[in-house]
Order: C-alpha cells, then structure tokens, then sequence
C-alpha cells in the first residue's frame, strides 16, 4: 500500500512539474506576442519574423508555438516584398509535423495544398488526406478535385 502512496505522490509532483512547465511556456510565448503586437503588422518582417521564430523555437507544445507556425506562412507569403512559398510551406509542413491532431491541420493542408505546384507528388498526397477527412465540408471536398 505504501507502494502504491509513493507512486502517486511521484506521479502527481511530476505532472505538476509538468503543467508548471507547460505554463510558463505558455506565459512566455504570450509576452513574445506582445512584444509582437507592438510591432503591428506595418513593422518590420525581419523584427516579426525572429519573435515568431523565438516562440516556435522556446515555447514548442503550446498553442502560441503551433499559431506561430501559420503567422510566419503569412508573414512568409504578404509580409516580405516578395513572396516567400518556399518558406511559407516549411512551417506549414512543420506545424503539421509538430501538431498532427491540430484542429488547424485541415486548414494547413489546404493550405499546403494551395502552395505546392499542381503536378507535386506532395500535393496529391496531401489532396488524398483531406479527401479522407469526415469533418471536411463537401463543397470543399469538391474543390480537391
């Protein structure tokens, strides 16, 4: 019984230790958005670009760190004087990556699937997953095709 005390203890001060952790990532992450709406999106891209950098980078697992992944695409894409795709598409295809079970991730392919040419082979992959998608709308679903 005693046992079974102490494994409960321990794992409740770690999951403690855990949500502490995911808390201050979370305030951190905030303070960097901040310090981002300060800038306004008139600002300086470069300036926008490494704060947004900073919260992917420092605060992964929060929701700021996945918003982050999509505010750079459109930074990457009408932030810049030139328009970024290549850019755009690697922090969709890492938000993707890092947030798999995203409730953003129908809207990030579909987005990816806007940014890739017509005859990538990524394209129709990404094409045959939302195809797949139940919660995908029809009058989308027939657009993909």
């Amino acid at each position: 019984m005693r046992k079974i005390f102490a494994l409960l203890i321990l794992l409740m001060t770690a999951s403690c230790a855990y949500c502490a952790d995911i808390v201050g990532l979370e305030r951190e992450a905030l303070i960097l958005r901040v310090e981002l709406n300060r800038l306004g999106s008139s600002g300086d891209p470069f300036e926008r670009e490494a704060i947004l950098q900073k919260i992917t980078d420092k605060c992964k697992g929060t929701e700021e760190a996945e918003a982050a992944y999509w505010d750079l695409a459109d930074l990457y894409l009408d932030g810049f004087p030139e328009e970024m795709r290549q850019e755009a598409r690697e922090m969709l295809e890492l938000c993707l990556k890092n947030y798999p079970k995203s409730n953003r991730s129908i809207l990030v392919k579909c987005r990816l699937v806007d940014l890739y040419d017509a005859k990538d082979a990524r394209r129709a992959e990404l094409i045959r997953q939302l195809q797949n998608e139940n919660s995908l709308p029809n009058l989308i679903r027939s657009k993909l095709n």
